[in-house]
């Protein structure tokens, strides 16, 4: 006689662990599914580009940047300074995607993982040589400064920090070197600077240069502004008649000459601009400049129309640029807007004096995993 229970029958319901154990290798089966179809169609480069470009530009600008400032406070203790140039950064990305599956009859038990590694190397070059101390050391071509000049930089700024001489003007020369002991002329070029400064504002002068490198200034009459234009004249021994006046690079004993500082020199004038701590003179390890009575001199006087780089013991809040040198933090504010045009100021002169120069020395590779 058979046995009913064990009969199939096509309308009986499948018992409710088979349905289960089904329905789950569904679920399974299909996930892994979608997994492996994102696996193949997901793409790591665009999304990596938008993430990390802007952040691997920032880091370099910023860290270039605290190079710079770090090399400043060097000069001003008469340290070395020394410039190191990220050649190149490299980014690769690895994606994995795993997942298995075990006892699908039973609990059913579904494991997925992914991972995504990001493997960067950067390339570090030392930026010496011969020819880049060269570079440093040169004077500023009159060109480059009449380029920034026609690019719409103020002229004051620029003679501030590029020129150190102008006919019978001196622009305290000796701070383009170590921090003199004595107090240096500066008075008659900083109005002379000014006074350019206002004739630039309503295009009453120019600098371009000659077919030979010199510089010629030009000036353009204006009835509003004509004692300004006849001080400019008598203080370049200029004829009242004539509006154009070549400086050559040389210094002669007869003639106008202009003479421009090094980049090196630049950075040693903006040097003389940092605010040294009390205890730092007390130690010895600067030069205390004194003026004709022996007091300190305030370099501010010749600098602070232009930079302030200030320090404090603490690492300070807000700051655009912040080195730590000796204890203490030497920084520019982010709300300095005087101070941070003249930093990329001599970023770009620099720029401009070594961007031919092939970098030597060592490449020193350091792998970020």
């Amino acid at each position: 006689m058979r046995n009913k229970s064990n009969t199939y029958h096509p309308l009986r319901k499948r018992p409710p662990l088979a349905d289960a154990s089904l329905k789950k290798l569904h679920i399974l089966f299909l996930s892994i599914s979608i997994v492996f179809t994102l696996s193949n169609c997901a793409t790591v480069g665009p999304p990596s580009v938008q993430n990390d470009r802007v952040q691997y530009n920032d880091a370099i600008v910023r860290t270039n940047d605290e190079q710079l400032l770090l090399n400043l406070v060097r000069l001003r203790y008469r340290d070395s300074p020394f410039f190191l140039s990220v050649q190149n950064v490299t980014s690769r990305y690895t994606m994995n995607y795993n997942g298995n599956v075990r006892d699908v009859t039973g609990a059913g038990t579904l494991t997925l993982g992914g991972s995504l590694t990001e493997s960067p190397t950067v390339v570090y070059r030392p930026v010496s040589g011969e020819q880049f101390i060269r570079e440093l050391l040169s004077p500023i071509p009159p060109e480059n400064i009449a380029l920034l000049a026609q690019s719409g930089w103020s002229i004051e700024r620029i003679l501030l920090l590029c020129v150190q001489g102008l006919n019978n003007l001196f622009n305290a020369p000796s701070a383009s070197g170590p921090t003199p002991d004595i107090a240096p002329l500066y008075e008659e070029f900083s109005e002379f600077a000014s006074t350019l400064r206002l004739l630039q504002r309503t295009r009453s002068v120019e600098i371009a240069t000659s077919e030979n490198g010199d510089a010629i200034l030009r000036i353009f009459p204006n009835d509003s502004l004509f004692d300004e234009i006849r001080q400019i004249k008598a203080t370049l021994q200029m004829d009242e008649t004539s509006n154009e006046l070549i400086l050559n690079q040389v210094r002669q004993y007869n003639g106008p000459w202009m003479r421009t500082r090094s980049p090196i020199g630049v950075m040693q004038f903006i040097a003389q601009s940092i605010e040294v701590p009390q205890e730092h003179y007390n130690l010895g390890i600067v030069t205390d400049t004194v003026d004709t009575n022996g007091e300190r001199f305030n370099w501010d006087r010749v600098t602070g129309r232009v930079v302030t780089i200030s320090s404090q013991k603490e690492k300070p809040d807000g700051a655009f640029l912040s080195v730590p040198y000796r204890d203490w933090w030497f920084y520019i504010p982010d709300s300095d807007l005087n101070s941070k045009t003249t930093f990329s100021l001599l970023s770009m002169l620099i720029s401009m004096q070594s961007g031919r120069i092939e970098n030597t020395g060592v490449i020193n590779t350091i792998s970020l995993d």
